[in-house]
């Protein structure tokens, strides 16, 4: 009986202890990316010859004072990423 007092009352204090003590930051993962072209945008962005159609914000100013950012075409040429894998069409077969 003393046995599982012991325990139940260990057990209370961690619980206690642990509800008590400011949680520990987690580590945030680094999020995974698709392939990039080095503009900074995917293949999905870039059209059948290559340029970007993407649009890029860029700072806005009025004599030497900034004013905003303002979004323009991406001025990159041709994709310059890694190749995509081909998609094929595979008919289902026939049982």
């Amino acid at each position: 009986m003393i046995e599982m007092l012991a325990g139940a009352l260990i057990f209370g204090t961690g619980l206690a202890i642990g509800r008590l003590l400011p949680r520990r930051k987690q580590d945030q993962k680094a999020v995974e990316r698709g392939p990039l072209c080095q503009c900074g945008h995917g293949a999905s962005f870039h059209d059948v010859e290559g340029r970007c159609r993407a649009g890029v914000e860029r700072p806005t100013w009025n004599n030497g004072a900034w004013t905003g950012n303002e979004m323009q075409p991406c001025e990159c040429q041709k994709y310059t990423g890694p190749e995509p894998l081909p998609s094929f069409y595979a008919p289902e077969l026939p049982e």
